[in-house]
């Protein structure tokens, strides 16, 4: 088996998890009626600000493109938090989930109010018990999986090597 490096890792897992939130939003707006697009317009909003839902196509694309960079900062920091921690790598099934929740959180409470978006209330809408349910059940151990792998071979790289 071809040993998951880090750089792997982040490109695998930024893959997984961007495109298990991308099905989840994509598909939620179009249950609801709306084009496929509207969400990846509404994460773009983020750097360009509320005009954004008005843009084309090249808009929504460039919001896909900052949702997979996102995706990439999620695993980035499940795999530097496993380095120090242990148990992040050891215990990915109870981590990953835990880690998701995290994730969730710190999106829509401290990321996104530093955005253009700004501060938004949470509200316990359908949407976000979804959200908080495909962070916690998929995204966090999709991550934990990849970075956490990464860094336990990575790991025993080193113990082999030294």
């Amino acid at each position: 088996m071809t040993r998951l490096t880090p750089r792997r890792a982040l490109l695998y897992g930024a893959g997984v998890v961007g495109a298990i939130d991308w099905t989840y939003a994509t598909v939620f707006v179009v249950l609801k009626g709306h084009p496929w697009y509207r969400p990846w317009q509404g994460v773009a909003s983020a750097v360009l600000g509320p005009d954004a839902m008005n843009g084309g196509l090249g808009v929504a694309f460039l919001g896909i493109f900052l949702h997979f960079t996102v995706a990439a900062c999620i695993v980035s920091a499940y795999w530097l938090l496993s380095r120090r921690l242990r148990v992040m790598r050891e215990k990915i099934l109870l981590c990953g989930p835990v880690f998701g929740v995290i994730a969730f959180f710190v999106m829509n409470l401290v990321v996104v109010p530093l955005t253009r978006i700004g501060p938004q209330p949470l509200h316990w809408s359908t949407w976000t018990i979804g959200g908080l349910l495909v962070h916690a059940l998929l995204i966090g151990p999709a991550a934990a999986y990849f970075a956490g792998n990464a860094t336990r071979q990575q790991s025993a790289y080193d113990s082999e090597n030294t």
